[in-house]
């Protein structure tokens, strides 16, 4: 813990954290709703207007890792008062923009200043808060990830008709300067550069590849997924980002890597964060097609499918503080395998699904998939965060939110992928109605099937995966 924070510091510390998470989350799904009134307001068209979204996530994605590696070296404080700062601004030339260039251009500047902060949040709570305290203050970054995902369309619906499109950017900028102001004023500096025998140098050659190649790969992952191109030149980009990457690994063999290789060394970080990948692999297949399911089959309104939709982040946002606090009291085992056989479980009672399944009963499914997010979200997170050294916890936090990100984005397009193959038809047909409620059911059930496999094979991760060597490792943690 940085110099035994006092008490009543430390919620502030954690406020301030849950802010910043809160507005990062929230643009992540805010901007949705607004996509057809900023194309009409600028003049796009719907592929277009679509970078408004993906040049966000791929900004933040692409650069957690660097930020991560450099919080380490240069300290935790300045550059997470400089990621609010970024962010920031980036909402405030977001709001000014008058075309579409300049909008995707200020997104870029806002998600680099997300991940700046998103990258350092699990790293400055695991240091502020003692081990008996650490996974109950994770869970509640967890409930503001679900509430940000939670209110985001809802709000962002609000602001538009009430404010116009400019007003879900303007919003972040008094919260965004309050919370540069707050980080000077509470949070403790962890800056370890003075440490004996330290590496402080950063590897720019390592992280311009890491960078290019993550790029790469995620512009050709969502590109697909959006259906802005075809399989042909989506899988050429990915086998360039593919040979990116390697180089990458190459460079990794100098001096001073952006990555600790150390870090894996632990299974309990390994398997932590592969297992996070696969749970987010398996839920996004989820929360993709379920909308489909629930308006195009069952016949449901925006409103009332997203009122059910909205049933999982709520439950996750209520029970994460409890599993984390619990998982404070035992161990984080039994939880994280209990939560991952509720999600494997959720998804495979998601394949009996048909055109007249009652309405409670899909609601029942729902709340047992955020109960098991919750289960396995916090308590795996103070696993992970606990089992690295202190001066490591800026590169082990952007680690564990990349491989979350890449869960999400590859669950996505790989159930788009899938649903594809089985039902011989695009995703526009889906969209657009014209799909036969029997042929989307046979795609949709092979889709959460495969998505419970994935939640099983993280579960299999945590029950065998971390046993050899785990007292080591839980030593670090406790």
């Amino acid at each position: 813990m940085d110099s035994a924070v006092p008490k009543g510091r430390r919620g502030l510390v954690l406020f301030n954290a849950c802010v910043i998470t809160f507005m990062a989350t929230l643009d992540g799904s805010i901007v949705n709703i607004a996509l057809p009134t900023i194309a009409k307001a600028l003049g796009a068209g719907v592929s277009a207007v679509q970078w408004v979204v993906t040049s966000y996530l791929l900004c933040v994605s692409a650069t957690l890792l660097v930020w991560g590696r450099l919080s380490d070296i240069y300290g935790r404080k300045r550059l997470f008062a400089a990621g609010l700062l970024t962010f920031t601004v980036g909402s405030l030339l977001c709001g000014l923009s008058g075309s579409l260039s300049a909008l995707v251009a200020s997104r870029v500047l806002q998600g680099l200043g997300a991940a700046m902060a998103m990258a350092l949040v699990q790293g400055i709570v695991t240091s502020t808060f003692p081990p008996e305290e650490r996974g109950k203050a994770l869970g509640f970054i967890g409930s503001v990830v679900a509430i940000g995902s939670l209110v985001g369309p809802s709000l962002g619906g609000l602001l538009v008709a009430i404010a116009g499109w400019r007003s879900i950017f303007f919003i972040n900028v008094p919260i965004g300067l309050g919370g540069v102001a707050l980080t000077f004023a509470v949070m403790p500096e962890s800056r370890h550069s003075g440490v004996a025998g330290r590496d402080t140098a950063f590897n720019w050659s390592g992280s311009a590849l890491f960078v290019l190649s993550i790029a790469a790969l995620f512009v050709a992952m969502l590109a697909f997924q959006d259906g802005l191109v075809a399989a042909s030149p989506a899988l050429g980009i990915a086998a360039i980002a593919f040979v990116l990457f390697f180089a990458f690994l190459r460079a990794e063999r100098r001096p001073s890597p952006l990555v600790d290789r150390s870090l894996f060394q632990s299974r309990v970080f390994t398997m932590g964060v592969i297992d996070s990948c696969l749970s987010y692999v398996a839920m996004f297949s989820y929360t993709f097609f379920m909308p489909f399911y629930l308006q195009g089959v069952r016949g449901m309104s925006v409103l009332g499918a997203g009122a059910l939709m909205s049933v999982y982040p709520l439950v996750t946002g209520v029970l994460a503080p409890l599993a984390g606090s619990l998982s404070d009291r035992i161990t984080y085992r039994p939880l994280t395998i209990a939560g991952l056989l509720c999600n494997a479980s959720g998804l495979a009672l998601l394949a009996t699904l048909g055109p007249g399944t009652p309405l409670y009963a899909i609601g029942a499914v729902v709340v047992l998939l955020g109960a098991g997010g919750a289960m396995f979200q916090s308590p795996n997170n103070s696993s992970v965060m606990g089992s690295v050294p202190r001066d490591r916890l800026g590169i082990a936090g952007s680690l564990n939110a990349f491989f979350r990100n890449l869960g999400m984005v590859t669950g996505t397009t790989l159930s788009v992928s899938l649903f594809s193959l089985v039902t011989k038809a695009r995703m526009d047909s889906v969209s657009s109605g014209a799909l036969d409620g029997a042929v989307f059911l046979g795609g949709f059930r092979v889709v959460v099937l495969a998505a419970s496999g994935f939640a099983l094979l993280a579960m299999i991760g945590e029950v065998f995966g971390k046993r050899r060597g785990e007292a080591g490792d839980l030593a670090a943690v406790r």
